[in-house]
Formats: structure tokens, sequence, C-alpha cells
């Protein structure tokens, strides 16, 4: 095999990605966020597109987070934080000047963005200045800046809108695990809570939006395993499940000007599909995508066209307007596909106990070594996410130094169901574990991969993966690669940011009530038994799993004499945002490989 050219890393981890579209009310420009200049900023361009056409609007100090046009046109609403803390601050830009007024200043306070009033003149956000484990709805008047505290507290709140009347906002309530949620109409003058879609049993809800002629459409699993799009009345009661995909849930849906029709997202076994839904009859047609891949940032402007981000396997996320009419999709900003990259090949493998798990292949171009190929398993993070067939520089380097990659979806993902996700919780933990030794030995056992030669990678709870594989499974494993993964769960959930740690409890377990359940599942707890050599990545400012998970597993390798490379990274949080530590990171991932693998 020739020899692995960790150099080649740089130039793909450099390009640059455009996302989260917004476009200007009544039309014309669109603002975005790219990280063309070192670090994610809001950009804007033109209906006519094109990469020279963009110009740079903000030049914040930290990286951009999120932006939202107000329905006046004359601001941008941008949240952003401090080293990567997500204690988000809330600005205002003026796209013509580029001035920006800080609308909050409490460096130790999340606030959550929310949404505009339809009138521009006030926002909705959530924060825990009263109570650092919840988030409180709040709303603010742009003009004077007075924030109004609205309701009760009740717990970890996220405001999708206002009423179309200004009156009301549109609140997400999470009752402790992910996937158990309420959505609740609140009147701001009084607090008072009126319930939407409520049922006798647990539901998540991806999306919801009130209509202009009352009522409104949600996205959520209402009635059994998928997500579905579900109207409701202005009591909030249902009114019938307006779209489906079947065997697939729904991700995302917006409403044209009119709101008579909907362009709804499908997930399709991790790629993206669109649809265009009569909302009175509930037929869908579709609406075809440049190329595959998943969409995010889904809007419809008054223009006769969706706008959206779109990314693929060797696709960098790029801007796109995508006719209704069904006509050709044009790029409005974005970086070029790379040439000879690797597809993403879907696939299922049988597990331990007959459960089909799916799978992401990414295949070397040419001939496989007689042995089979070197293989990097790369599990994704969440645990409640999905590993989805979107740009990853890190996996196109791979393949092209001719390692394979598998990507797979053990259980405990979403996109596969109510059912699948919750496969994996508590107890079950290590099932997801089993899944990914099965896919191993079906590949090992075909002669695809060589399995004196396989890496497992991960980050966040990918990186817990990591851990309990190289403490459970450690005869497998050539190297493993932990970016900020979990590696004792009672530490970790003693110093996760307080605002997210009922929904952890609620997928993890009780510090207290399942201390021993948790200690055994601690990869910690069975350091000893790594035999594989260890890269870990860290950054200092991390809310979701405090450094210390990396820190002790570090300080226990070197005590017990075993390899452990450990890279700390400053004023980064849960993962990296600016380009030169992109380029350390991936730089020094690329060189561990090289030298393990």
């Amino acid at each position: 095999m020739p020899r692995i050219d960790a150099g080649a890393i740089l130039p793909l981890v450099e390009i640059a990605a455009a996302r989260a579209p917004a476009c200007a009310p009544g039309g014309g420009a669109v603002a975005f966020i790219s990280d063309r200049s070192g670090m994610p900023q809001i950009w804007i361009t033109d209906g006519d597109g094109g990469g020279d056409g963009a110009r740079q609007l903000t030049d914040h100090p930290e990286p951009v987070n999120s932006q939202a046009w107000s329905p006046a046109g004359d601001r941008i609403l941008f949240t952003a934080d401090r080293g990567g803390d997500e204690r988000w601050q809330l600005h205002l830009l003026d796209p013509q000047t580029g001035a920006v007024r800080a609308l909050t200043a409490d460096p130790m306070t999340v606030h959550m963005w929310g949404a505009f009033s339809p009138d521009g003149g006030r926002i909705a956000f959530t924060a825990n200045d009263r109570g650092r484990d919840r988030l409180d709805l709040r709303v603010m008047d742009l003009a004077t800046g007075a924030v109004q505290a609205v309701a009760d507290p009740a717990g970890h709140q996220e405001v999708l809108g206002f009423a179309p009347d200004g009156a009301s906002l549109l609140v997400r309530r999470t009752l402790g695990a992910a996937s158990d949620q309420k959505l609740d109409l609140v009147e701001i003058a009084t607090g008072r809570r009126r319930p939407i879609l409520d049922a006798g049993h647990r539901v998540k809800f991806a999306a919801a939006r009130m209509l202009k002629a009352g009522g409104g459409l949600a996205i959520c699993d209402l009635d059994g395993d998928r997500m579905a799009l579900w109207g409701f009345d202005g009591d909030g009661a249902g009114t019938g499940r307006v779209f489906h995909a079947e065997g697939c849930d729904l991700d995302a849906f917006a409403l044209e000007p009119d709101q008579s029709r909907a362009v709804v997202a499908i997930n399709r076994d991790g790629f993206s599909q669109l649809a265009r839904v009569d909302l009175a009859s509930g037929a869908g047609r579709p609406l075809a995508l440049p190329h595959q891949g998943v969409v995010t940032g889904l809007s419809v402007p008054a223009d006769g066209a969706a706008l959206c981000a779109l990314s693929g396997p060797v696709n960098p996320p790029a801007l796109w307007h995508l006719p209704l009419s069904g006509g050709a999709a044009s790029r409005l900003h974005g970086a070029e596909p790379l040439p000879d990259g690797a597809a993403a090949e879907p696939c299922a493998f049988d597990s331990f106990d007959g459960l089909r798990v799916p799978c992401f292949l990414y295949r070397p171009a040419g001939q496989a070594p007689a042995q089979g190929w070197p293989a990097v398993f790369i599990i994704h993070g969440g645990p409640e996410m999905q590993w989805r067939p979107e740009w990853r520089a890190d996996v196109q380097w791979l393949v092209g130094q001719g390692i394979m990659v598998v990507a797979p979806n053990v259980r405990g993902s979403t996109g596969y169901g109510r059912r699948y996700h919750g496969l994996d919780d508590r107890e079950k933990r290590l099932d997801s574990l089993a899944d990914v030794t099965a896919i191993r030995a079906h590949l090992v056992g075909a002669g695809v991969i060589d399995g004196d030669r396989t890496c497992i990678f991960g980050r966040s709870y990918g990186g817990y993966m990591v851990m309990a594989a190289l403490t459970e499974t450690p005869d497998l494993w050539r190297c493993g690669v932990n970016f900020y993964g979990i590696g004792n769960f009672a530490t970790h959930l003693l110093a996760t940011g307080p605002w997210a740690r009922m929904i952890r409890v609620a997928e993890y377990g009780d510090p207290e009530a399942d201390a021993a359940m948790l200690a055994r599942l601690s990869p910690v707890n069975r350091i000893e038994r790594v035999r594989a050599p260890l890269l870990m990545v860290h950054a200092d400012r991390d809310p979701r799993v405090p450094p210390c998970e990396s820190e002790i597993i570090h300080s226990l390798m070197f005590g017990l004499g075993k390899r452990c490379d450990f890279l700390r990274i400053s004023h980064e949080g849960h993962g990296f945002k600016r380009i030169d530590n992109i380029r350390r990171v991936f730089g020094t991932l690329a060189e561990f490989i090289a030298q393990e693998l």
C-alpha cells in the first residue's frame, strides 16, 4: 500500500462551507453563514449568485452560530458565544452599515434564539439567567431594550415562532428525554398555556409553524413510529395527518408565501428528498435536488423557488435555488464538488440479535489489497443523531489514502423511527457497541476489510463509543481516535451544562439512582484493558463534555504506560470553528493515522 500522505488533509479541511441561508423579506439579497474568512461569519449575496459576488457582513471576534432576517428587512439578528461555551449572546446587525448592537451581554447566561415578531419590533428567546438548569421565556422590545418574562418556569423551553397576531408564542418544551416533548401556545400578556397536539404518550416535535388563516402545522411522531406533518386548529386540537413518507421520517418544512403549499424535507435512509405538498389535499410532488446529500436551512422566498443549503459526500455545503416549477437548480454560492471523491454507499448488516443495522460504506478507488482494505469505523455523536451522507473532509482524505470508511447508524440512532431510537437507552447502552462489532465481523469475514488494520474514531458520544470499544473489545482495534468523548458518566453528568443536564440524565441514567450501572458503562473504570494506541483531542471550553473526561483518561493511560497522545485546544468548545485550530486538529489526526494504521 502506498505511503499515507498526512499533509493531503489540509486542502480538504480548508474548503469553505456555506450554510443557514436567509432571504431578505421581499426577495433579492440572501444572507448566510460561511467560514470563508477563517471562522463562521455572516455573508451576503444577491440573487444572481456566484462566490465572487458575496461580501462579508460581520467581522465578529467570535464565530457566528446562527442568523435570522427581521421581517422588516432592515436588521439581521445573530448569535455568538465566547470560545465555544454555548452561552449564546444576541446581536443585531444593520446590513447596510455593518453596525452591530449587542442585545444581551451576560457571559454566564445562555440566550437561546427564538423568533422575530411579525412586525419585527420584538424578539422572543429563552434564557437561564434565573435558574441555570432551565430555559425561561423572554420577549424583548427592540426599540427600548425592555425584556419581559413570560409564563412560569417550565424546564427546557424553545421558542419556535410568534402567532400571526404577535400576541402568543409557539413553544416547545422538553420534559426529560429529547424524544419526550410538548408543544404549547403561550399568551405573552398572561402566560396562559394552551397545549397543541396533546397526547397521552411521548411525542417528539421536530418543527412547527402557525398559519395566517388559523391553526398550524407540526412535524412530529404523534401516532406512531415515524415523523409526519400534522395539522392543528386554533384551539390546538389535531386536524389530521397532512403528509407522510412511508418508512421515512420528515426533517423539516417551509411554507410558500401564500401558505397553500409547503416544501417538505424527507429523510430517506439518510439522504434528503424534497416534496412540494398541497396542504389542502396532502398530495406531494417530488422536487428534484441537484445531487444526493442532505438539505438544511430550507425556506421558500417570494421568488418562485426554494432556497436551501445542500451538502453531499463529495459536495461541500453550498446554497441552492430550486425552482418550484421543476426547472434546473442553480447554485447561489459555494465550492465546486470534489473531483474523484468517494460516494456514500448505503447498506445494512444483521447484528448479534438479528436487528438490521444501517450503515454507509466509503470505498477507495482501485483494486483492494489481498487482505482487504484498512478501515476506519466512524461512530456518530449524539447519541440521538444519525450519520448522514454529508460533506466530511476527513472521510474524503481517508478514502483518498486507500482507507475504507465504515459509518454505522447503530441502534439508538435517529432517522429510523422511535422504536429504533430507544434500543440503546440506559442499561442497553453496550448493545450499540455490539452492532459495531457485528458489522466489523461481517466485513472482515467477507474479505472487504483487513482485520489487522481497523481503527475506531468518534466525536462526542462517538468518542465514548471509541473508549467503550477499546475497553470492551480491545483485541479488535489497531488504534483509536477520541474527539471530546465521555469517559466517566458520573463526572460527565456532574459537570455538563446545567441547562441540558436533564436531557442527558434521561438518556444515560441518574448519577445517584443508577450509579452502579453508570460505573459499569464508564470506560474509565476498565481503562487497563486498552491495548491500542489512542489519540484524544479536547477543547478547554467544551460545555457539553467537559475536558476532564479526556484528562482523566490521559492521566490513567500515561500512568499505566500505554500510548495516549492528547491534543488540547484553547478557546474552542464542542468542536472546532477557527481554521488554525482545524488545521492543527486534523493535521494531528492524519499524522496519527499515517503512523498507526
